[in-house]
C-alpha cells in the first residue's frame, strides 16, 4: 500500500496514525524496506476470527521512501485474551495466571543485505503489560499513543475526531 494509507477500513477503535523511520545500526536509512503490519481491532479480534466472509482488516504491507521513513493510518489496539479452552488454557489456570495480552501491532520488517526482524509495538497504557500470557513484552518495544483532540493531524488530514499517534524507530542488523 501507499505511505500514509489509512488500514483501519470500518474496524472498530480509535485512530492512530503510525510513524517513524528505519535506519541500520549505525543510523543509516534503509530505502524500500518492506514492513509488514497487523493488529486486532478495538474490540480485541483479528479479522480471521471474524469468520470466512469478513474482509481483510487492520492489515497491509508497506515500503520505506528512500530516507527510511514510513507511515500509516491504523487504529489503537486494544487487549484481548488468547483462546483459553483447551491445552493452553489448561497450562495458563495451572500457573494461576490470566490469559490476556496487551493490546500490540505486530510488524515485519525485511531488506535485502539485513536480517528479517519480527516484532510488536506495544501500548503503553494498556492493561497486561506487565503480565502477557505469552511474555511478549519488552520495554524497548512499549510505545506512546499520544493523544490528540480533533483537528489537523500530523499528515494534513483534518480528523474529525479525537486520533492518537505513535511513534517508532526500527534498527535493522545487517546479515552476516
Amino acid at each position: 500500500m501507499a505511505l500514509g494509507a489509512d488500514i483501519s477500513g470500518v474496524s472498530s477503535g480509535s485512530s492512530a496514525y503510525y510513524h517513524g523511520r528505519v535506519t541500520d545500526t549505525a543510523g543509516e536509512p534503509i530505502a524500500n524496506c518492506t514492513l509488514d503490519v497487523w493488529s486486532g481491532d478495538g474490540d480485541g479480534f483479528y479479522d480471521l476470527q471474524k469468520g470466512p466472509d469478513a474482509p481483510m482488516a487492520l492489515r497491509a504491507r508497506f515500503h520505506t521512501d528512500a530516507g527510511g521513513n514510513y507511515r500509516f493510518w491504523s487504529i489503537k489496539p486494544a487487549f484481548y485474551p488468547v483462546p483459553d479452552d483447551g491445552p493452553v488454557g489448561a497450562m495458563l489456570r495451572r500457573m494461576g495466571r490470566h490469559p490476556n495480552r496487551p493490546g500490540h501491532m505486530h510488524t515485519m520488517l525485511s531488506a535485502p543485505g539485513h536480517e528479517r526482524l519480527i516484532t510488536y509495538l506495544f501500548v503503553s497504557d494498556s492493561p497486561y503489560l506487565d503480565s502477557d500470557a505469552v511474555f511478549g513484552v519488552r520495554n524497548s518495544l512499549i510505545v506512546d499513543f499520544e493523544a490528540h483532540p480533533a483537528g489537523t493531524a500530523p499528515d494534513g488530514r483534518v480528523m474529525d475526531k479525537p486520533f492518537c499517534t505513535a511513534h517508532y524507530d526500527f534498527r535493522l542488523v545487517p546479515s552476516a
